[in-house]
């Protein structure tokens, strides 16, 4: 029943690569791998030639029309002879015809061209929105990796001492050192044990497999945090200084602002509708007429004028539509206020958990150090007969219980520190590249 720590490797050491697979790394990956990031960055790009399919509203556009009209017509042939040159019973009509048309007030084209412009504007703040998203969630699945990987060494460091504890305690039992309950308690533990580094190695599978589908397939090792790495509080320690930024500089705000301004537009575009639509229009063109008689005028032709088009009634829908864009407009500030508390939960409780995490992780530290050496005092006093296997087995259990608590302490951290930059807005490859620094290349002689 012996155990030796060679499951871990096996799922650490997938590759023979000699490279670490480091945070930037997996980043820069997903940026080229994830097809829901490739997604939105083609919806960016087709959002940004909406301002010029809007502006085309408000240039001059010129249409090439031709027709050939045949037409048939029974008359009367006329009583003198001499006008029967003016009439025909059959005609062919051949026109082609260049037409210029020049908006000269269409206030439902401009109203219409600065809805568009703010839309590009949301377009940018929604990209950089999804963009900050993109690096939270890559950034958590790779930590998630790393989290399940020490877990996945603990539970298996616990399993091997205790698979060793009771392969001893068989060997007394048999001597009749122990009682069958000691043996009993430890079978039980180890069972317990073991039942943990099964789930830990489930757990660690299924978050390599979401790292995949953010950055494709990889075989190298992740780079794991440096043990020397320190906790670092908020600068500055001032609540009120973050929820301030947030209010200036949160995605989520400058969106729903965005949204706002956008729905303000839209009513105005309905306004629109209320208002006459004025063009200059020009034409010229040719026109020829078979068979020819005196009346026929064959030949080039030109016009120019001022088209006005006024709808003064249209059912109601005009009036309907304005009020629809009006009740959007109040529903675009109450998403606003939505945005505005939401945020400063979110600074709240993250400038919170990241203040508090170093009291948990000193607290998660401390109690890990001295549960160890609770943990060897306790076996060196049953082997002394002033412990039993019970309290050997229990501080056992508190010490790996310890462990786990502190490393899921530091990797909590980690994202909460995450979490406080991108409610205000500031979570970017610069922030990555500083968290990025702390990472180190896997050695297998050193515990995760």
């Amino acid at each position: 029943m012996k155990l030796k720590l060679v499951v871990v490797a096996s799922l650490l050491m997938s590759s023979p690569s000699v490279f670490a697979l480091d945070l930037q790394e997996a980043y820069a990956r997903a940026q080229q791998n994830d097809p829901t990031w490739q997604a939105n960055v083609l919806q960016y790009q087709a959002d940004q030639l909406n301002l010029g399919v809007a502006s085309g509203n408000l240039l001059p556009t010129i249409t090439l029309s031709g027709n050939v009209t045949r037409k048939n017509q029974s008359t009367d042939a006329p009583a003198d002879p001499q006008f029967s040159s003016l009439v025909t019973s059959s005609t062919t009509t051949r026109q082609l015809a260049l037409t210029a048309r020049q908006p000269l007030f269409r206030w439902d084209a401009w109203q219409g061209y600065k809805q568009v412009k703010t839309s590009v504007e949301l377009s940018e703040v929604n990209l950089q929105l999804q963009k900050q998203q993109h690096i939270l969630q890559v950034a958590e699945a790779y930590f998630n990796v790393l989290r399940q990987q020490s877990l996945t060494t603990a539970y298996l460091q616990e399993e091997q001492a205790l698979s060793e504890q009771l392969r001893m305690m068989n060997a007394k039992l048999k001597e009749g050192l122990v009682a069958r309950s000691d043996v009993s308690e430890a079978n039980a533990q180890y069972q317990s044990a073991q039942a943990n580094r099964i789930s830990t190695q489930v757990q660690l599978v299924l978050a390599q497999e979401q790292l995949a589908r953010l950055i494709g397939p990889y075989r190298e090792n992740l780079a794991v945090l440096r043990n020397d790495f320190q906790f670092q509080k908020p600068v500055p320690s001032n609540m009120q200084f973050w929820i301030d930024l947030a209010q200036n500089q949160n995605l989520e705000i400058l969106q729903a602002r965005l949204q706002r301004r956008y729905s303000e537009d839209a009513k105005r575009v309905e306004q629109a509708a209320l208002y006459p639509q004025v063009e200059a229009v020009g034409t010229y063109g040719y026109l020829k007429q078979s068979p020819e008689t005196i009346m026929s005028s064959n030949g080039d032709f030109d016009q120019i004028g001022v088209e006005v088009n006024w709808n003064l009634y249209t059912g109601g829908r005009t009036q309907k539509s304005i009020r629809q864009a009006g009740i959007n407009v109040q529903k675009s500030e109450a998403q606003l206020e939505a945005a505005i508390r939401k945020a400063n939960a979110d600074v709240k409780q993250s400038f919170m958990q990241v203040e508090t995490d170093q009291a948990k992780l000193n607290a998660r530290q401390a109690a890990m150090e001295s549960s160890e050496v609770v943990s060897r005092a306790s076996r060196a006093q049953y082997d002394e007969g002033l412990k039993t296997m019970v309290d050997v087995l229990l501080a056992q259990r508190n010490a790996f219980s310890a462990k786990t608590d502190y490393l899921n302490a530091k990797y909590d951290y980690l994202l909460h520190v995450l979490q406080l930059q991108a409610s205000v807005g500031q979570l970017t490859e610069k922030e990555l590249a500083a968290l990025n620094a702390w990472l180190i290349e896997y050695d297998p002689s050193q515990p995760l």
